[in-house]
């Protein structure tokens, strides 16, 4: 399937408008994640349907739970899927995407320049080391165990603020004060057999 209609079966399953323009961001930023994975390990697929399928189309899923909100951090965001692609969806949105590794933050911000994503801020950090910063979204895949998760980000996220953590069906939920567990969803990606799992939790204090 052509790349950009690959793109846009995504974005229809999830039920996520998406104009012309925003598909074309989207695709570019797709080849050029390939084009730089091939002299860095940026991510483990190889083949640009692969990151469309399996990296994308989680993002669009994500995207489709943040119901509200005018700021969102990512944390532990390697590669950028989930903070770019919000960034993309919504350009009203301000995303912060936090990683500490070097290499990943630059390739975001290659791409904060080309697609002209003025609210998309990389930050090379720690998440542990950063001043608060105010956001009422968390989102995060791969980053950590749940609750460690809850612990880094509690000083980041304000009180009634949403927490998005995209799991595999075998992690487990946490319990951690502050935070109760709202929700999960099950899901799986068009085309795809796999079912994986989304907990969202509410930071009360």
């Amino acid at each position: 399937m052509d790349p950009k209609e690959l793109i846009r079966l995504g974005l229809d399953h999830f039920g996520i408008p998406g104009s012309p323009a925003v598909v074309d961001k989207l695709h570019l930023y797709v080849v050029e994640l390939d084009r730089w994975n091939k002299r860095t390990n940026l991510t483990g697929k190889k083949a640009i349907e692969a990151i469309i399928r399996d990296l994308l189309h989680d993002a669009f899923f994500l995207f489709s739970t943040i119901e509200n909100g005018a700021s969102i951090l990512d944390v532990g965001s390697g590669n950028g899927v989930l903070a770019i692609t919000c960034a993309c969806l919504n350009e009203k949105l301000q995303v912060c995407s936090v990683d500490k590794n070097l290499k990943k933050i630059q390739f975001q911000r290659h791409i904060k320049r080309s697609l002209n994503l003025p609210r998309l801020l990389p930050v090379h950090s720690r998440i542990e080391t950063l001043e608060p910063l105010n956001v009422d979204t968390v989102v995060a895949k791969g980053f950590a165990p749940t609750g460690q998760v809850l612990e880094k980000v509690s000083t980041h996220l304000l009180e009634g603020g949403s927490v998005h953590l995209l799991k595999g069906m075998e992690d487990e939920e946490a319990v951690r004060q502050g935070f109760v567990l709202v929700k999960t969803i099950s899901y799986r990606l068009p085309q795809s057999p796999k079912q994986y799992r989304l907990l969202l939790y509410k930071k009360i204090s």
